[in-house]
C-alpha cells in the first residue's frame, strides 16, 4: 500500500474519534473522557431495518435478512484449495461504494451473521463481503492449517477487488474473526484499515500481542470490559496502543452484538462505517 494511502488512513482514524474513545491512560471502566457516549447501545441517526420481513428468498432465505434497497446476493470466494460461500452487499442501485468491508464471523455464526450490519452499511454507501471461514458452515478448505486466516482473507480481498476495483477495503472481524483480522493484518494482507470487535487476546495458540509490532496500518479495537472481563479489555487496549489504533470501550456486548441493536447501527457500528468511508 502506498505511503500516501497509509497517511490517509492515519488521518481517518484520528478524525473519527468519538467521545469516550482513545488509547490514552489506564481508565477502562467505559468513562474515559465521558464514556457514556461510547456504549454500544447508543444510537446514531441513519437507516433502520424493517422489524418484520419481508425477507430475502432463495439461497439466502435461511439468513433471515430483510429486503431493502441494498443489493444482497450469494456468491463464492475461491482461492487455492478454498471454496468459501459468501454474500455480496452493494449500495442501492446508482450509488458507487466509498469503501468495502470484508467481514470475518465469530464461532457461533457464519456469513449470515453480518447481514444486518452489512445491509445498514450498504445503505450508507459502504459495500461489504462476508464469507464462511474454514472449519465453519459450508466452507470447503484443504489448506494445511484451517486456522490460518491469511489464505482466506487474500482470496476474499481478491474477490472484493474484482467486484469493486480500486475501492478502499477495511477488514472487520467479530470475536474469533477479530483475532483473525489482527493476525491477517500483521501477516501483511493489503488493506486500508481494520477493525477488531472483541477478538480474544490469544487465538489458535497465537498471542495477538506477539504480532502487533508487525502492524503498520492503524485500526479500531472495540471491547466491553463488563462482557469480556478486565483482563481481555486491558489486552485489547494494549493492542490498540501497540498498533497506534483507536481503542473503543463498549458498555456491554460481544462481537457483532456491538454494532447493531434494535434494527439500526449502534454508535460503534456507525463509527466503523464512518472510519471505512473516509
Amino acid at each position: 500500500m502506498k505511503d500516501v494511502k497509509r497517511a490517509a488512513v492515519c488521518a481517518a482514524v484520528a478524525s473519527v474519534l468519538l467521545v469516550g474513545c482513545g488509547v490514552e491512560g489506564d481508565d477502562r471502566d467505559g468513562d474515559a473522557g465521558g464514556g457514556e457516549s461510547s456504549a454500544a447501545s447508543a444510537k446514531e441517526s441513519g437507516p433502520v431495518l424493517p422489524s418484520k420481513g419481508p425477507y430475502l428468498k432463495g439461497e439466502l432465505a435461511g439468513c433471515f435478512l430483510a429486503e431493502t434497497d441494498a443489493g444482497v446476493e450469494p456468491m463464492q470466494v475461491t482461492g487455492p484449495k478454498l471454496t468459501l460461500p459468501a454474500i455480496r452487499f452493494s449500495p442501492p442501485e446508482g450509488t458507487d461504494p466509498s469503501a468495502v468491508l470484508v467481514m470475518l464471523h465469530q464461532t457461533d455464526g457464519d456469513r449470515c451473521g453480518w447481514g444486518d450490519f452489512a445491509i445498514l452499511a450498504a445503505l450508507q454507501g459502504v459495500a461489504g463481503l462476508s464469507y464462511d471461514q474454514c472449519g465453519y458452515a459450508a466452507a470447503r478448505c484443504s489448506i494445511e492449517d484451517l486456522d490460518d486466516p491469511v489464505p482466506q482473507v487474500r482470496a476474499a480481498l481478491s474477490e472484493a477487488e474484482k467486484q469493486w476495483p480500486g475501492v478502499p477495503v477495511v477488514l472487520v472481524g467479530a470475536s474469533m474473526g477479530g483475532s483473525q483480522t489482527v493476525r491477517a493484518v500483521a501477516a501483511g494482507v493489503d488493506v486500508d484499515g481494520w477493525v477488531d470487535l472483541s477478538g480474544p487476546s490469544t487465538w489458535a495458540d497465537v498471542e495477538l500481542a506477539s504480532v502487533a509490532g508487525n502492524i503498520r496500518t492503524p485500526g479500531l479495537v472495540a471491547i466491553s470490559e463488563d462482557t469480556d472481563g478486565a483482563e481481555e479489555a486491558a489486552a485489547a487496549q494494549a493492542l490498540a496502543q501497540a498498533t497506534s489504533s483507536t481503542f473503543v470501550p463498549a458498555e456491554v456486548g460481544h462481537g457483532w452484538d456491538l454494532v447493531v441493536e434494535d434494527d439500526r447501527l449502534t454508535e460503534i457500528g456507525q463509527q466503523i462505517v464512518t472510519y471505512a468511508a473516509r
